[in-house]
């Protein structure tokens, strides 16, 4: 083999080798930080959960109880002499169940059958009291005051937690966010302007106080669209599954939560504009929208992705902190806010602590999760903290 053929050969080997896409160098990058594969975990755990409870909504069996579903006793009184056979049978209750919990009626009338005659005015206890129950195999996270399984309250408020901050973020920070941040910065001028201005106004209000207001006000007049709504389509739908208090919530978080995204892409997108890519595709007549689209999108996208999770974060704890202030989700809906109210106190914590412990520690998994993330996304992201 000549020189110039073993060359070749040499050449021929490097181009078959194509460069490490950048995406796989950052998704490496960012897996080889522990602590941020430990909050990927839980992030996809906790919202994992969430989304499976979404089972529930087609109707599908999801294994969990009825966070609705009140534990309390339930006694039923004989209205009319007869057998507890057919009593149990038209009140559905159990024979070995009825005597376990029973001891009056046993004392009185002996071991229980289906033939024990019960006399008019008996108390029968169809269904033991599991209020305020200490962690067990039946209930593992315990119950709450009104005898509903906390473990499945928490996964169905973890649903809540990820429809609003999925669709606070989708709307917010990527329709709104996104869309007015590249128009601004890539048209300027009076666009510009007003968009940013418009920004410094929503920017000068106070965020919270503002979304408690705005909340407050169009709750009422909100569901009220929910319920005609649900008239006219002849189905109880929406309300059951808790959409009324969703909708409005992330239109509002939406509404309030574009700013700081719009302001972010608006400076990337002034340090592109001038780009070669940029103004190649002006000199051959692109139009506005299909730079926008397909030039200035995908080179914005990475810091979108830097920026999620800070926003999803961001979204988790005002959603919390509007329902804990009593603005947000509204009971029977299940969600953090609800069951951190339900459980605060000090007296209730001394005696029930399992109450607030498992929302509570849920939450603070959220939150330190985003975060955590949000910074190790950010030292990959900073071509100065790569360290690939």
């Amino acid at each position: 083999m000549s020189l110039a053929q073993a060359e070749a050969g040499d050449v021929g080997e490097l181009g078959a080798e194509a460069p490490e896409a950048p995406w796989r160098r950052a998704t490496r990058a960012l897996l080889k930080k522990k602590i941020a594969a430990v909050c990927l975990v839980v992030i996809f755990i906790i919202y994992g959960a969430g989304a499976y409870t979404l089972l529930d909504v087609v109707g599908a069996p999801t294994g969990l109880q009825d966070p609705t579903a009140q534990n309390l006793t339930l006694r039923r009184p004989v209205r009319e002499a007869e057998p507890l056979g057919p009593f149990l049978a038209r009140h559905g209750g159990e024979l070995a169940t009825v005597s376990a919990i029973n001891p009056d009626l046993v004392e009185e009338f002996g071991p229980l059958t289906a033939d024990t005659q019960l006399p008019v005015g008996t108390q029968v206890v169809l269904q033991p009291d599991q209020a305020l129950r200490g962690p067990s195999g039946d209930h593992f996270f315990g119950t709450d005051r009104l005898g509903r399984d906390v473990f499945s309250r928490v996964l169905f408020s973890a649903r809540t937690t990820v429809v609003i901050t999925v669709l606070s973020f989708l709307f917010g920070s990527v329709f709104l966010g996104l869309g007015l941040g590249l128009l601004a910065g890539y048209r300027g001028g009076w666009v510009d302007s007003v968009i940013m201005r418009v920004g410094d106004v929503f920017l000068a209000l106070p965020g919270l106080l503002i979304l408690i207001i705005v909340n407050a006000a169009l709750r009422e007049r909100w569901s009220d669209l929910w319920h005609d709504f649900q008239d006219f389509a002849g189905t109880d739908f929406f309300t059951t599954q808790g959409i009324d208090d969703f909708s409005l919530l992330f239109l509002v978080l939406s509404l309030f939560g574009w700013v700081d995204s719009a302001r972010f892409i608006r400076a990337q997108t002034l340090s592109l504009r001038e780009q070669e890519f940029i103004l190649a595709a002006e000199s051959i007549g692109a139009g506005t929208g299909r730079i926008l689209v397909r030039h200035l999108f995908p080179a914005v996208l990475p810091w979108i992705i830097v920026g999620m999770s800070a926003s999803l974060g961001a979204v988790a704890g005002a959603e919390i902190a509007l329902t804990w202030l009593g603005v947000g989700i509204e009971p029977p809906t299940a969600s953090f806010g609800v069951m951190i109210t339900q459980a605060g106190g000090a007296r209730t914590f001394d005696l029930h602590p399992h109450m607030l412990l498992a929302p509570g520690i849920t939450i603070m998994l959220i939150l330190l999760a985003f975060n955590l993330l949000g910074d190790a996304i950010n030292d990959v992201a900073n071509p100065r903290g790569r360290s690939f």
